[in-house]
């Protein structure tokens, strides 16, 4: 079933605020590698290549996903508080 205008609008609104579009280019043989073993398993290229990457970068730092993505909220969360501390203190509300 085709989706609505109002799903479309919604799915793009939650795109932007959620989500970041990388753009990917393969030499063909790579490219033939990667489709045929797509196939083979079932998966999509998204969910495959999402995957590979959270496997690679925990590998490699010796941390779950879910770690790093809590240290970057908590470096965000920290940064709002700087951000709203300084602008409290530019307008004498300290």
């Amino acid at each position: 079933m085709p989706l609505s205008e109002s799903q479309k609008r919604g799915n793009k609104k939650y795109q932007d605020l959620k989500c970041m579009r990388v753009s990917l280019i393969l030499s063909k043989d790579i490219g033939e590698i990667l489709l045929n073993h797509i196939a083979k398993n079932g998966s999509t290229k998204n969910g495959f290549i999402i995957q590979a990457i959270k496997e690679k970068i925990e590998r490699e730092t010796g941390k779950k996903i879910e770690e790093l993505t809590a240290e970057i909220q908590t470096a965000e969360e920290t940064e709002t508080a700087k951000s709203a501390k300084a602008s409290a203190t530019e307008k004498g509300e300290e």
